[in-house]
């Protein structure tokens, strides 16, 4: 991944694929949904400091650090994500503003953050509550 692929998905609108979050100085409280959601479907991109818009709103320099070693500790936790799922978010300097990019691929295991299994579409991520929609999930995968 590189700079130059960060600043062309700025330039798209968020979609099933892609997802912009603004966090200035913590994750945001729901990216857990979203990664999981991302993992069982097809997978994408999370940008971290940039408003829905795609407009760089920037993660303070002296959080990056704490912010990225949390998401890869989080996405090894059975508690937070289940099965767990390690990621490798980078981080980029833009327009001196700071991001960070999580890629997430599509996983071929049905994932659960906080016990609760998203999925996602074009509108975002939205929890999956019946058994039927988890077996249509599943079968997607296989």
């Amino acid at each position: 991944m590189d700079v130059e692929r960060v600043k062309r998905l700025l330039k798209e609108k968020e979609n099933i694929r892609l997802e912009f979050k603004e966090a200035k100085t913590a994750l945001p409280k729901n990216l857990f949904e979203t990664i999981c959601a991302m993992l069982n479907r097809e997978g994408g991109d999370i940008i971290l400091g940039a408003n829905d818009n795609g407009i760089i709103t920037g993660v303070e320099p002296s959080q990056i650090d704490g912010m990225t070693k949390d998401l890869v500790n989080l996405s090894n936790n059975a508690q937070k994500l289940a099965p767990p799922f390690i990621l490798f978010p980078q981080t980029y300097e833009i327009d001196g503003h700071w991001l960070i990019h999580i890629q997430v691929p599509s996983s071929s295991q049905i994932h659960k953050t906080v016990n609760i299994v998203y999925d996602r579409s074009h509108d975002g991520d939205f929890k999956v509550t019946q058994a039927t929609q988890i077996a249509r999930i599943y079968n997607r995968k296989n």
